[in-house]
């Protein structure tokens, strides 16, 4: 537009720029051939840790994510000779997108051969033959609450009960079409004999789990109990 003799009014005005800008970008593509600004390099705080050190935290992170960030540290002091803060550590990890999370727990004697094995065996019924039961239980400190809220630097109270007094146990068995197919509640908790009772007397006896085969895997401490009652089932 300047080559084709246009008012600098008018260019500034088709460009929505200021005069400033104009002779700027004139400038500057007089020295280096265009309009661009150079791309910065460097801009900013040097990071403390370079892109190795980085992923080593994040491979630490992986193979053990229930490590304190001081612990990180000294990994780094001993293996990368580094010294850093904790907050760089923190910083690492959030720019890497990992946050800190409740953590899941996994029993660790679980055997994934001993899982297999148990797949393989359950598959060969169908899953409307299958029964599963759980327990729970409650006392009078079940329901207290462990979150509230209050004015910043003071405590939050609630009077809640700090003894149990009196504990009830539930158990219950889930069948695939019928639901819920018995509950018992009992004070105190399930031993072998009021468990086995229920199995006998209110699983296997009530009408909905009459016309078919059995199979209960009951997670509890009686003895490893895995027991299974064949019936033939014609419905």
């Amino acid at each position: 537009m300047k080559r084709k003799a246009y008012p600098i009014n008018e260019i500034l005005d088709l460009c929505k720029i200021s005069e400033s800008t104009f002779y700027h970008t004139q400038a500057r593509k007089r020295l280096t051939g265009s309009v661009a600004k150079k791309q910065a390099i460097g801009r900013g705080r040097p990071r403390k840790l370079a892109i190795q050190d980085s992923q080593y935290l994040l491979k630490l992170a992986r193979h053990k994510p229930a490590t304190f960030l001081d612990e990180y540290t000294r990994r780094l002091e001993d293996s990368r000779f580094l010294n850093v803060s904790l907050a760089t550590i923190h910083r690492t990890f959030i720019r890497a997108g990992l946050n800190v999370k409740r953590i899941q727990k996994l029993a660790a004697e679980r055997s994934p051969e001993i899982r297999a094995d148990y797949i393989h065996r359950i598959s060969q019924y169908p899953a409307n033959y299958l029964v599963f039961l759980d327990e729970v239980s409650k006392d009078d400190r079940t329901y207290a609450r462990l979150w509230g809220r209050s004015r910043v630097g003071t405590r939050v109270e609630h009077h809640a009960p700090f003894v149990r007094k009196r504990r009830f146990s539930m158990v219950a068995a889930l069948g695939l079409d019928e639901g819920i197919v018995a509950a018992k509640v009992v004070e105190g908790s399930f031993v072998r004999e009021s468990f086995m009772n229920y199995l006998r007397d209110d699983v296997v006896g009530s009408p909905a789990s009459s016309s078919c085969s059995l199979l209960m895997h009951a997670a509890s401490d009686v003895d490893s109990l895995s027991w299974s009652s064949e019936r033939s089932c014609h419905g």
